[in-house]
């Protein structure tokens, strides 16, 4: 999602991202409920190998430079810090992106109609398959908000990926808006 949607996108990387997407909309859900599932398994592997691909040329964005602190600071797995930002930031972004976070949404088999849609739309896919993504409930004291905006405000790397900027009491909303 975040290659695909980032100021780096590229039409040759966007079919591995576009693939990516489609397969996770796919198959997650199935590979969470049964382990053993070995189609699913297979097709979130094959995910993850796009995904791999979509990271020399394009790279991710703001969404991991705002994750990292809750996997540095806090020990918060890697995936499961990028599926608490997730709904979060592909919201804050779709103002920049309107088209791709609709096709990243319709790829995921979600629908976004109303207000703070996307947003409702991404979070409800995350907690459907059991993902907790309110940071208090993962042990993230709110004292500590400030100290990880500040930390993922520096990774430019990164954030100058993102379709929209973003600024140090930005990513502290969004840790505050996770609580």
């Amino acid at each position: 999602m975040e290659a695909f949607t980032n100021v780096k996108a590229h039409p040759a990387i966007d079919l591995y991202a576009r693939e990516g997407i489609r397969l996770v909309g796919a198959y997650l859900r199935r590979a969470v409920e049964d382990g053993a599932d070995l189609e699913a398994r297979a097709g979130m592997a094959l995910a993850s190998l796009y995904g791999g691909y979509c990271l020399g040329p394009v790279n991710t964005a703001a969404g991991h430079a705002v994750a990292y602190p809750l996997s540095t600071r806090h020990g918060i797995s890697h995936g499961a810090a990028n599926a608490v930002i997730f709904a979060h930031m592909l919201a804050f972004n779709a103002a920049a992106v309107p088209e791709r976070t609709q096709e990243v949404l319709r790829l995921l088999g979600l629908e976004a109609v109303g207000d703070n849609a996307v947003f409702e739309a991404a979070s409800q896919f995350c907690r459907d398959l059991g993902i907790e993504t309110r940071l208090s409930r993962r042990g993230v004291p709110a004292e500590d908000f400030a100290a990880m905006a500040k930390e993922a405000s520096a990774i430019r790397r990164l954030l100058d990926n993102n379709p929209r900027d973003l600024t140090e009491q930005d990513i502290r909303l969004i840790y505050e808006a996770a609580s």
